[in-house]
């Protein structure tokens, strides 16, 4: 039977700080059988800012609350985690298979701007920004992305991460920024990568509004 743990960190409403709130840990029960416990930290308790993760399911309280769902990983956390493609990014960077993945690593691996302003780490100290944000694509790069993804099947981890649009919540279109004016050769690019990805071509779609000079 094993066992993880992780801390929930969150960006309280009117702050630019990270505070640790929580406590989560998830074991393995039976065959594919996972009980989450998910406890408030005492400190964050008695805050004057305290907000609940969860107003239905997560209440304030001292008291550990038991999780099956999910596999045992409370429902506002679930959706600050990656999503499929975000998995994705993350089983290339971890060199492993999505059944050799448990579902704690990827919150652990995940964007650093979760849903719900969520993050995770394991520790109480607030682990530091994971990467850059509003970076310029450049497009020989993804060409050349395309070409190994023909000829290998593979993409390395460094060229999916960019890519990632985010968590699991959906709802929006990711825009990205190309180092080129040559728009069709950046749609065509993004189409082949799509096609050989199984990637929603429309969240490869480059914003046309928006190229760097």
């Amino acid at each position: 039977m094993s066992e993880n743990l992780c801390y929930v960190f969150v960006q309280l409403p009117g702050t630019y700080e990270w505070v640790p709130c929580a406590s989560l840990k998830v074991k393995n029960v039976a065959a594919d059988a996972f009980e989450g416990t998910f406890t408030y930290g005492k400190r964050y308790l008695e805050r004057a800012n305290v907000m609940e993760l969860d107003p239905y399911h997560l209440k304030l309280t001292a008291k550990p609350m038991k999780f099956t769902m999910l596999k045992g990983i409370p429902g506002v956390l679930r959706d600050a985690s990656p999503d499929a493609w975000g998995r994705r990014v993350i089983q290339a960077r971890l060199e492993k298979e999505e059944s050799e993945i448990a579902g704690m690593e990827y919150l652990l691996n995940g964007p650093d701007d979760g849903a719900g302003n969520l993050r995770f780490g394991l520790s109480v100290q607030p682990p530091g920004p994971a990467k850059p944000f509003n970076r310029t694509h450049q497009l020989e790069a993804l060409v050349q992305a395309a070409e190994q993804l023909e000829e290998t099947g593979k993409l390395p981890y460094e060229v999916l991460e960019p890519l990632e649009p985010g968590t699991s919540m959906g709802g929006a279109t990711s825009r990205w920024r190309w180092a080129s004016s040559d728009v069709s050769r950046a749609c065509t690019t993004s189409c082949r990568i799509a096609a050989l990805s199984d990637y929603p071509v429309r969240k490869l779609k480059p914003s046309l509004s928006r190229w760097s000079r």
